[in-house]
């Protein structure tokens, strides 16, 4: 699985892209609790790696380290792409998430957090502050930029909130611009607050979630910002309770209109062409975890 991140040469990209265009172009923390093998349903237990080397090998010295950032996913295994998204792609390891970045786009792919009620109930200790910074892991050719996001009419949009980060070292990390995509204002302010507020209360009503959060360019054209940033045309937000063995995905345009769906795993792969998570069974990937979005 690993062999296919590989990185190429990126390639300018300039004002607004048909999709096409872009997939030629592409190629044709540290949590107090950490997940066990006995915390998660049997059908998915039987599918830990047993050879569990390293997956992410670029880590920040601040604290994250491999072992860390296996344990953001579930059983350890890496959500997986089409061979054309995964194109001079970049595994990136931080505090508290850990993050596959495209050099194509400029944003991330996904970006995998392991959340628990105890992170969560630090994290409404810590201060909401952090200066966003350009990513020094990354090449400076792949690197967005802070100026590609001044006067552009988008957010910085966090995948992995700040608000899910229980200390200061990851509340750092996560002003990374690896962890950040163009989006609409009304989408990041109101839309999305939505989306992350309710993962954020199944995680403290289960205890425990997985949480894989992505980009999507599925538009016929796609627009740009900056030095070639892409917009993303969609979110998601994928969700599984292991105490449930179950799922759902908040699935929402980069838009004003406040429209969420609620999909299956399946679904969203169908769309987007990526999986989440692989080690769960079908039963699991075709059925979708209802829950209201009301507050």
């Amino acid at each position: 699985m690993l062999g296919s991140w590989l990185n190429t040469k990126t390639m300018g990209l300039g004002g607004v892209l048909s999709l096409g265009v872009l997939l030629t172009a592409c190629g044709s923390g540290l949590n107090k609790a950490t997940p066990t093998a006995s915390t998660l349903p049997s059908d998915v237990k039987a599918k830990i790696p047993a050879d569990l080397s390293v997956v992410f090998p670029n880590s920040k010295q601040a604290g994250a380290n491999t072992n860390d950032c296996n344990m953001q996913l579930l059983n350890k295994t890496v959500p997986t792409v089409p061979a054309k998204l995964a194109k001079n792609s970049y595994p990136l390891c931080f505090n508290g998430f850990n993050v596959l970045y495209s050099g194509i786009s400029k944003t991330p792919i996904w970006v995998a957090e392991y959340l628990t009620k105890q992170r969560l109930t630090d994290a409404k200790l810590m201060p909401r502050e952090g200066s966003f910074y350009e990513e020094t892991q990354l090449p400076k050719a792949v690197r967005s930029r802070l100026a590609d996001y001044t006067n552009s009419g988008y957010d910085r949009g966090h995948l992995a909130p700040n608000a899910d980060m229980q200390n200061a070292l990851q509340q750092k990390d996560s002003f990374t611009l690896a962890n950040i995509a163009p989006q609409v204002p009304d989408h990041n302010r109101k839309t999305w607050v939505k989306v992350e507020n309710k993962t954020r209360d199944l995680t403290n009503q289960y205890g425990v979630a997985y949480v894989v959060t992505g980009t999507a360019f599925l538009s016929s054209t796609v627009k740009t910002i900056g030095n070639n940033v892409l917009v993303p045309s969609h979110f998601y937000k994928a969700v599984y309770i292991p105490s449930k063995n179950k799922a759902v995905v908040f699935y929402s345009p980069n838009n004003k209109t406040g429209q969420i769906q609620q999909i299956s795993l399946n679904e969203l792969k169908t769309l987007t062409g990526v999986e989440v998570f692989p080690a769960l069974p079908q039963t699991v990937k075709n059925t979708v975890m209802t829950v209201s979005l009301l507050p």
